[in-house]
């Protein structure tokens, strides 16, 4: 990669244009080091990779957002009140007035209408999100509508928890977009999709995108126009630099101000680096196998459990990660309502024979696997490759970057995924519903991963379902509660760690915020 051969510094003056030399940073200047090799596209109606979800959220803005330090409570972004009516299905959002997008034009109600029009009406991967309550292309224009400039009304075809819909208005996909600005680009009826996928945007958030180099770098600079005013940094410029120990030296030099991929090594050779320091904070990421059931072997459930007992969970845990994450085996994250403690599994190799032996599976077998080739997949990848060769069970593990990733992922073109789930909004059911719910199930007919990964989750998937539309919060904690142990044991989810996020950043650097799911970092307050 170019950024072996000259300094970030260089890369960065070279991509914003003509500013003095420096030996730091600028101060006016945000730079990140991440792996952003998965974003295919920075349209929010269509945006779910990490990195873009990461970069659409400094310059979209939705209706409503969980409070960072309770994400129990609802707040406004757009949106000045909101309410339900008695019917539970009718909900009312005031927009606050005065606002603009970084265009110049005000945003109004009709904004939003056509924001979330729009992700339904192009029925991207992402779209399930909003099309789970019903919403459907021939539908959408009578359920979601704007009364007047500064009022929005959204219908749902069923009664749900009132804050399952905030929170998933609250997610990527609920980013407003400048219907103005966006319908100006409209090209064969793609609602602005082709330009708002590259290199423009159309947000009132903090930031807008001034340049996108795909598996490169992104640059966003500041909206004028955003209502918290200029008090953060002038620009964002997030660079690709998929290696950990890369990421450090940079980090080490003052080139970069945050790492955000370091390995667990390079926490621990940073601890006593004058001017880095450490932010953590709770992350609902889990980290999991995927094992596809249309594989002969994988098709026995007694297979499938056995895979269970050949993962060394505390040992990978204690020194392969060294304190960057923990032992999580169930679907819901520690921190979200419903979470249980329920970890049955450990490495258990003769367990694993015997379970290999009533499925009548003998000899060795190989399962072919996918792995992003950055921390900490391939590390946990070889420590599962090393046990599971024990009782016989041979991993084929091929390593590719962050696209074919997830290319492989989606197509179902694999036996057993390395893969990371974070939540799109922060409520059980955006994981219960990716892997509990199956597409027969779901309002809308989308599939999920227990269909992508081939498993009928029989009763489980209307038992999810019954949850989410169960308003009493008490009632609803205890039914995840129930489904989570069954899932676990049943399901050819093979769940084995929940992040600790920690993230190295230059001492001067502050206001950064990490988010609890994986699009909510939140850099617009950042002062150096």
């Amino acid at each position: 990669m170019f950024f072996r051969k000259l300094s970030l510094g260089a890369v960065i003056l070279s991509t914003i244009g003509s500013i003095p030399a420096f030996a730091e940073t600028p101060k006016d200047t945000l730079v990140i080091a991440d792996a952003i090799d998965d974003v295919i596209t920075l349209d929010p109606g269509e945006v779910s990779e990490v990195g873009g979800v990461l970069a659409a959220n400094q310059i979209y803005q939705p209706l409503v957002t969980a409070d960072m330090q309770d994400p129990t409570k609802i707040v406004g972004v757009l949106a000045e009140s909101w309410n339900v009516a008695e019917d539970g299905k009718t909900y009312t959002f005031k927009i606050k007035p005065g606002l603009k997008f970084a265009s110049g034009n005000p945003v109004t109600a009709r904004d939003a209408e056509y924001s979330l029009r729009r992700v339904v009406k192009m029925q991207s991967r992402s779209a399930f999100i909003l099309t789970q309550f019903g919403f459907t292309a021939d539908n959408v224009d009578a359920w979601i509508k704007a009364t007047d400039d500064m009022t929005l009304v959204v219908k749902t075809g069923d009664i749900y928890a009132p804050s399952f819909l905030y929170y998933c208005l609250s997610s990527y996909v609920g980013g407003i977009v400048d219907a103005k600005l966006v319908q100006e680009h409209e090209v064969n009826g793609d609602y602005g999709n082709a330009w708002l996928k590259t290199e423009h945007s159309a947000g009132s958030g903090p930031y807008e995108l001034k340049r996108w180099e795909p598996k490169q770098s992104m640059l966003l600079t500041r909206n004028p126009n955003y209502e918290g005013g200029d008090s953060g940094t002038k620009r964002i410029f997030i660079q690709h630099v998929p290696e950990s120990a890369a990421q450090r030296l940079l980090l080490e030099k003052g080139d970069i101000d945050i790492a955000n991929k370091l390995g667990p090594d390079d926490f621990g050779a940073l601890e006593k680096t004058p001017d880095i320091s450490f932010i953590t904070g709770r992350s609902g990421t889990i980290y999991y196998m995927g094992l596809n059931v249309r594989n002969e072997f994988l098709a026995k459930p007694k297979v499938v459990e056995a895979l269970k007992y050949l993962v060394d969970y505390q040992g990978i845990a204690d020194t392969v990660a060294k304190g960057t994450i923990k032992v999580h085996q169930t679907l819901v994250p520690e921190g979200f309502l419903g979470a249980v403690d329920y970890n049955p599994y450990k490495l258990d190799i003769d367990k694993a024979k015997a379970l290999l032996a009533e499925a009548g599976v003998s000899g060795e077998f190989t399962l072919d696997s996918v792995v992003w080739n950055t921390p900490p997949y391939t590390d946990f990848a070889q420590a599962v490759q090393a046990t599971m060769a024990q009782a016989g069970v041979k991993l084929n593990l091929e390593v590719v970057d962050g696209q074919q990733w997830l290319e492989r992922y989606r197509a179902h073109k694999l036996d057993i995924w390395f893969g990371l789930w974070g939540p799109d909004y922060p409520d059980p059911h955006s994981n219960a519903k990716a892997f509990a719910v199956n597409k027969k199930d779901a309002p809308d007919g989308s599939d999920g991963l227990a269909d992508r990964f081939g498993w009928d989750a029989g009763t489980l998937s209307q038992d999810a379902m019954a949850a989410v539309r169960e308003k009493d919060t008490d009632k609803r904690r205890a039914m995840y509660e129930a489904l989570q142990r069954t899932h676990t044991d049943r399901s050819p989810f093979l769940y084995m760690f929940q992040q600790i996020r920690k993230v190295g950043i230059r001492s001067n650097v502050k206001g950064v915020v990490l988010g609890q799911t994986f699009s909510d970092d939140r850099y617009w307050n950042v002062t150096k």
